[in-house]
């Protein structure tokens, strides 16, 4: 832990230098970004899970009035798998049936802070973020011929203190034609982020036979190194 604060601490004072003091200074903005986002377990949790995550992410942030320094939040949403199976409404109607999905999934919510170029056209960035990673298995009850839900509950779920450190860049794509207007860019960005212990449940852990509702519970750290790639839009 005194590592990674060190090692924050480091890329914010480096960062204050090469974008803030080399650069001419640019009045606050606000920004938005959605991105579709890959999740690639790491080390224990990569092991034990052996399954890339696929979903999505998004951003909110503000940056500081004549300032290389942004503030925000990020959020995003993972799946890991989907297991399917199709059961008896009831043990006394067993001519019946309903599918039932099994699905893995890792939600996580941070706070960051942001150095920024700003350079109009193309803008690299690095990233300093705290927060948690969730980890649930949600079970859904489906209509088998409309795939509408009929009905779903959370069965296992867990919670891990998660940090990290990223990067990436922002393309300029489009931009207004009047002073101080809004622009869009294609963003790309990686990060590492340490997670705490966590229990969790993986694809095909979970068994039924003899009318029971047991979990196969793996428990490790959540080290997972996530990509995005998406568009964001700033004012």
């Amino acid at each position: 832990m005194k590592f990674f604060y060190a090692t924050s601490l480091t890329a914010l004072l480096a960062g204050l230098f090469l974008f803030g003091f080399v650069e001419k200074a640019a009045a606050q903005e606000a920004e938005f970004a959605l991105n579709f986002q890959i999740g690639v377990p790491q080390g224990d949790f990569g092991e034990k899970l052996d399954r890339t995550g696929y979903g999505i992410s998004g951003m909110a942030g503000y940056r500081l009035p004549y300032s290389p320094l942004m503030l925000g939040i990020d959020a995003g949403f993972l799946t890991f798998g989907t297991d399917r199976r199709r059961v008896p409404i009831s043990p006394t109607i067993p001519d019946v049936t309903v599918q039932v999905d099994n699905s893995y999934n890792m939600a996580n919510f941070s706070f960051f802070t942001r150095l920024t170029g700003r350079d109009i056209r193309f803008r690299p960035y690095v990233d300093a973020l705290i927060g948690f990673n969730y980890l649930y298995t949600d079970s859904t009850i489906r209509d088998r011929r409309t795939q509408e839900e009929v009905v779903s509950d959370t069965n296992f779920d867990d919670f891990a203190f998660a940090y990290g450190l990223g990067g990436g860049f922002r393309v300029l794509i489009w931009e207004g034609v009047a002073p101080q207007t809004s622009r869009a860019y294609f963003n790309v960005n990686a990060r590492y982020m340490r997670g705490g212990n966590a229990e969790y449940v993986r694809p095909g852990s979970i068994d039924t036979s003899g009318g029971e509702l047991t979990f196969d519970v793996l428990e490790s750290r959540t080290d997972i190194l996530n990509f995005n790639i998406g568009f964001t839009v700033n004012f």
